[in-house]
């Protein structure tokens, strides 16, 4: 790089090699040659091209005589429409292929507007239609300041509230952040960034002269745009209100702590990847409840909002404050042992020793323990989360749960509805062959009712402790509970079924050793109809099976 322009970009912005020659080319004037001739460059320059025809059309509709509507929702919002144009605001007009016919005007292939996401494919027929209609349309930008993606929010009570561009070879949503082209300056000068959750709240922010927001993107916030932040800057605040709402936006927050394969997600290094030196530090701001960074910034106004940022709390202390609340207000020594196991839990998850250290002696403060006590364990459970427990003597590695117990066990711990169906079907000994999962369903059989977090201090061994914190973490988003819990029923009642069979058939075989006939004869019933359950046999089958097992039971005798 030496001392040339490019490698002064680079520096100062921080831009990979291809960043810094776009830029400097856009400062000069200077048209780069766009690789046409096939191969991926070539299509990406091509939706490049496409998007950035779509971001004007949709602008000029918006600031043109079909756009009234939406200029009105704009007004009644409080947005300027200086802020509006910065950020390229568009509106989508009513009908089917209102895009598509500006689109064959610029030679556009229809492939083209499917590919960007712009166009869905019809499913009856040939061709393709317009994806948003009758929407205000927020342009999201990547770092270059190009159009790769739309989120179109809707006027009335129109379903979806907000739609918003599939992911495409330009736009994959946990990589960007709504507003970081026009951002990045901002967040480089205060060194520090805002974190919102939704468009209209990273404009009013803007235009209160908190030029530094940015907004998430429909998700949770990612590890990866959070990488994408620690290039420019050093710290970051998360903004959450006290409803129910803030509190799932919370959980959401939390899970940026869970471990990862390279350390903790709120850890992460120059190079956007995780790690546990140059952190990202992630604090949260508090809003009163019912209100997000839109509503507040237009009630109360900037300094207000700066005072609630100057108070803003890191977020792994709100994480622990929130881990030691017990969620159902319990007091007394079992709820005080939930809370001790939540704490090191969190604890755990803490990379930099001297932070766990200090919060470690915040919590225990709180709990009334001993700072020592909880931080040994809490060093103990990321022990078990980092890595598999270690033999003891000339014993063999410890095996890994089977997936499907692991699955049932997970079930039972994060779905209370699972526990009374699942419970009362479960034999540890016979349904389990994994020693730690049998002693967490041990556990929780003996507690139905307590949060999983507290059956931590329930179990006598380091590995059942490991595999529960480790289960404890793990999150499964698609997970449909109501289906799992159907499935494991089905499952367990088999194997009961099963159990009963055998014993039954050992019964049998005793009765005939023994030469009770009469007590042969009524296990034989029972064994039959337990067999017509088990296998779907019924009617003349069912009739047809126990005359051929009578006959050969008499066979048997004679």
């Amino acid at each position: 790089m030496g001392g040339d322009a490019f490698g002064f970009v680079m520096r100062q912005d921080r831009l990979s090699f291809p960043e810094a020659v776009r830029q400097l080319a856009r400062s000069a004037g200077i048209a780069l040659p766009e690789a046409r001739g096939g191969g991926d460059g070539g299509q990406r320059e091509e939706l490049l091209r496409v998007m950035a025809l779509a971001a004007r059309f949709y602008a000029d509709q918006l600031w043109g005589p079909a756009g009234a509507r939406a200029r009105d929702y704009l007004e009644t919002r409080g947005v300027d429409a200086e802020v509006a144009r910065r950020f390229g605001l568009g509106y989508a007009p009513e009908g089917w292929e209102t895009l598509r016919g500006f689109m064959r005007t610029e030679d556009v292939a229809e492939e083209a507007l499917v590919a960007a996401g712009l166009a869905v494919p019809r499913e009856h027929r040939s061709g393709a239609y317009d994806r948003f209609r009758g929407r205000l349309l927020f342009t999201i930008r990547d770092l270059q300041g190009r159009p790769v993606a739309f989120g179109g929010r809707a006027f009335g009570d129109e379903q979806p509230k907000y739609l918003n561009s599939p992911e495409t070879p330009l736009y994959t949503k946990g990589n960007l952040l709504y507003g970081a082209d026009l951002a990045r300056e901002a967040i480089q000068a205060k060194n520090r960034a805002l974190l919102v959750e939704g468009y209209v709240d990273c404009l009013m922010a803007h235009q209160h002269g908190f030029g530094e927001t940015v907004a998430a993107l429909g998700t949770a916030f990612t590890p990866a745009q959070l990488g994408l932040l620690r290039r420019y800057c050093d710290a970051a605040v998360l903004f959450f209100d006290a409803d129910a709402a803030g509190q799932k936006a919370a959980e959401r927050a939390e899970e940026l702590l869970e471990p990862g394969d390279g350390g903790l997600a709120w850890a992460v290094n120059r190079t956007g990847t995780l790690g546990s030196s140059g952190v990202l530090r992630l604090r949260v701001a508090l809003l009163p409840a019912g209100h997000d960074p839109d509503t507040f910034l237009r009630a109360e106004g900037a300094a207000a909002f700066e005072e609630r940022i100057t108070a803003a709390r890191s977020l792994l202390a709100f994480a622990l404050e929130r881990a030691i609340a017990d969620p159902d207000g319990a007091t007394g020594p079992r709820a005080r042992a939930g809370a001790f196991a939540r704490a090191a839990l969190m604890l755990a998850k803490v990379g930099d020793a001297e932070e766990a250290a200090a919060l470690s002696r915040e919590a225990a403060v709180k709990l009334g323990v001993d700072a020592t006590q909880l931080w040994i364990e809490a060093q103990r459970l990321q022990s078990s989360l980092r890595r598999p427990p270690a033999p003891t003597g000339g014993a063999r590695p410890t095996s890994t749960p089977p997936s499907v117990e692991r699955d049932l066990a997970h079930l039972l711990l994060h779905a209370a509805e699972a526990r009374a169906v699942l419970l009362p079907l479960l034999v540890e000994a016979e349904d389990l062959g994994h020693p730690a999962l049998r002693a967490i369903v041990a556990a929780l059989r003996a507690r139905p009712d307590a949060p999983a977090e507290s059956l931590m201090t329930d179990l006598e061994t380091e590995e059942a402790r490991g595999v529960l914190a480790a289960l404890l973490v793990e999150e499964r988003q698609d997970l449909d509970v109501r289906v799992s819990i159907e499935q494991f029923r089905r499952r367990l009642e088999r194997g009961v079924r099963l159990r009963r069979a055998r014993g039954l058939s050992q019964g049998i075989a005793a009765a005939q050793a023994a030469g009770t006939d009469a007590s042969v004869a009524e296990a034989l019933r029972v064994l039959h109809e337990e067999s017509a359950v088990l296998y779907g046999i019924t009617g003349g089958t069912a009739q047809s099976l126990e005359h051929r097992t009578g006959e050969s039971t008499r066979s048997g005798d004679a």
